[in-house]
């Protein structure tokens, strides 16, 4: 197995990576849009019902809401770009011995069969890589 060498691309060609950025984007999008509906739909139906509220409740719990919404305002994106970079980070880890064994077994049905799908050491893939290499070893043999 070879060293291990950080890959300088982390936007790897193909539509593995882009297909799970699109998850973990929706993933932080549905629940993010379900509690901020319901907290508003909450204050709706308390703004709707002021009339009902003393005043001294009513005068406290504007400021209350105006923190909420400053808090979701400056905290969300921070969190959203947060996990969308540990997003591209751990679909980098995927994507990328994908792109390899792709790029390796092109090489091996132009015709190169000395080629050997080989992985970095972190990317933890080696039991698959053994395996095609094993198969490899064995077609000289049968053609």
């Amino acid at each position: 197995m070879s060293e291990y060498k950080m890959r300088k691309q982390y936007f790897i060609k193909g539509p593995i990576q882009g297909r799970y950025l699109i998850a973990i984007v929706i993933s932080m999008i549905v629940p993010t849009l379900l509690v901020s509906g319901c907290l508003y739909y909450l204050i709706a139906t308390l703004m709707a019902q002021q009339l009902a509220l003393p005043e001294s409740i009513y005068g406290h719990l504007i400021p209350v809401l105006k923190r909420i919404n400053l808090y979701l305002a400056v905290g969300l994106p921070i969190i959203f770009i947060a996990i969308f970079f540990y997003g591209v980070l751990i679909s980098h880890r995927f994507a990328g011995p994908m792109y390899r064994l792709e790029k390796d077994l092109d090489e091996i049905i132009a015709g190169n069969h000395k080629v050997r799908i080989r992985f970095r050491k972190y990317d933890r893939l080696d039991n698959i890589a053994e395996k095609l290499n094993k198969v490899l070893d064995n077609l000289p043999q049968s053609h």
